[in-house]
């Protein structure tokens, strides 16, 4: 069984959880106690929470001096102690000849000669304090005044779970190490966590409404306005990197995301979102992309440098010229293969993601296209981002077929033509390399030479397999490795 100090620790537990004592002023309030004294035409209207040994007043209205600006007095000015004890209504009609109350300061001090209060409740039944009528003349309250007042209780219980909800929310992101913001549905700014102001520095408040667009770079202010409209208008993802003015003075990159909080009904009833400081990182990949290209650069002369080495050395010996330059353009399909991955026109490093497998064969097959490139030469079926392992295999791969064809094959012929078409089934990819018009094949090769060899050591490297066969119209290859070879996270 619950004593009464334990019930009285449960209640004292459930008002700090409202979190409503020495909160600040709220509208909400004030214009239910302006309400009740209109309603029911007396001069003060309380609400009233009771603590230990004080009662805190959320909202008050028509206090007389000097406590007008007070937001507390003891228990011993208190009236709404009374309600809380009981846990009922409680009508004081002339307190200067009631015992329960006729020796409280406040029949004194604050002039509380009739009282009207009803109990406020928490949603777990503990009463928090008193919605009270207070006059100062003698009054016999009636039933049906009890009841308006009663009504209007029950509005501030319903704004008492509202605040208290608003307030934790507000609490949980102002821990986050995020900067955290909020909007009305039509974009209107009303909330910034505690670590927006911290990082920019400004006023508590100066951002609301449009204010937040001001502390962006100027070159960043158009665009982030036009991706937030879009973003209002039809409810998808926010997400845009710009520069937002620190605290410093300096501009910081930042990256801002926000999505909306819908109703039962779909609609939007709030925007929640995000910045996080980024320029750090936007350095690190500028550094990056920097040494990036500066290295593709310098091992692109690295396979100039070998290319030249090779033909010179080959220079004197004539038998050994067909050999050099068979590793020589090996070598520069290397170099192709390399420059489409990591440069592009030679001016800005890329991430290997922006690269395809169909870019790096037109890329790599474009010097064997004739006059009519439309028809040579067609590539076709389905693509896939390349890195830059994958990449150095297909094009030594490609490189012996095209050279093969153009000293063989459909490549050799004005009228010869080359599809190459890719497909993917069962997490396996596959080209198809098929060659058609080109000079008769009377039977297969009955040699394999090195470039078989290389192709073999490519595939391998790839995981994947290779088969060739020779029909009287020509070369048909087919290459087939798992997808995740094109681009391999590990």
């Amino acid at each position: 069984m619950t004593t009464a100090d334990e019930h009285a620790d449960a209640r004292l537990d459930a008002l700090k959880r409202s979190r409503l004592l020495d909160s600040e002023a709220d509208e909400r309030f004030d214009r239910v106690t302006r309400l009740v004294a209109l309603a029911l035409n007396v001069p003060v209207a309380l609400v009233s929470l009771v603590d230990r040994d004080r009662q805190f007043f959320k909202s008050a209205v028509g206090l007389p001096e000097p406590w007008a600006s007070c937001r507390e007095t003891p228990l011993s000015h208190s009236f709404c102690q009374h309600v809380v004890a009981r846990s009922e209504t409680l009508r004081i009609d002339d307190a200067q000849n009631d015992p329960l109350v006729a020796h409280n300061d406040a029949v004194r001090d604050l002039n509380v000669v009739a009282y009207l209060g009803v109990p406020l409740r928490a949603p777990d039944g503990h009463v928090l304090g008193s919605l009270c009528a207070i006059d100062g003349v003698p009054r016999a309250w009636t039933d049906r005044e009890e009841a308006m007042l009663r009504q209007f209780a029950a509005t501030v219980e319903e704004q008492i779970v509202l605040s208290t909800s608003v307030d934790l929310w507000k609490t949980i992101l102002n821990t986050m190490p995020q900067m955290v913001w909020s909007t009305l549905p039509d974009g209107y700014h009303d909330f910034y966590n505690d670590r927006w102001y911290e990082f920019t520095g400004v006023p508590h408040g100066s951002t609301d409404g449009e204010g937040w667009n001001g502390m962006f770079h100027a070159d960043d202010q158009d665009r982030a306005w036009e991706k937030w409209r879009h973003s209002l208008a039809t409810g998808d993802l926010y997400e845009i990197e710009y520069r937002l003015r620190h605290a410093s003075g300096e501009y910081r990159w930042t990256l801002g995301r926000a999505l909306p909080i819908r109703g039962r009904d779909g609609a939007i009833e709030r925007w929640f979102g995000t910045c996080t400081d980024i320029h750090d990182l936007k350095e690190a990949e500028t550094a990056r992309d920097l040494i990036s290209h500066e290295l593709a650069h310098r091992i692109q002369n690295i396979f100039a440098v070998v290319n030249s080495l090779i033909n010179s050395s080959a220079r004197g010996v004539p038998e050994a010229r067909p050999f050099a330059e068979a590793v020589g353009a090996r070598i520069l399909a290397l170099g192709q293969a390399h420059r489409y991955v990591k440069i592009d026109g030679g001016a800005k490093a890329l991430r290997e993601q922006e690269r395809t497998l169909h870019g790096l064969m037109q890329s790599l097959l474009a010097p064997y296209e004739g006059n009519d490139k439309s028809c040579q030469i067609k590539i076709g079926g389905c693509d896939g981002a390349i890195d830059l392992k994958a990449a150095t295999a297909l094009a030594l791969i490609l490189h012996e077929l095209a050279t093969n064809s153009v000293k063989y094959g459909a490549l050799a012929s004005e009228d010869g033509t080359l599809h190459i078409d890719c497909s993917t089934a069962g997490g396996e990819f596959r080209i198809v390399w098929r060659e058609r018009g080109g000079p008769e094949v009377a039977q297969s090769p009955e040699r394999m030479g090195f470039g078989s060899r290389l192709i073999s050591t490519m595939m391998a490297q790839l995981r994947g397999s290779f088969e060739r066969s020779w029909d009287r119209e020509g070369l048909t290859a087919t290459i087939t490795f798992p997808e995740a070879s094109l681009l391999r996270t590990h």
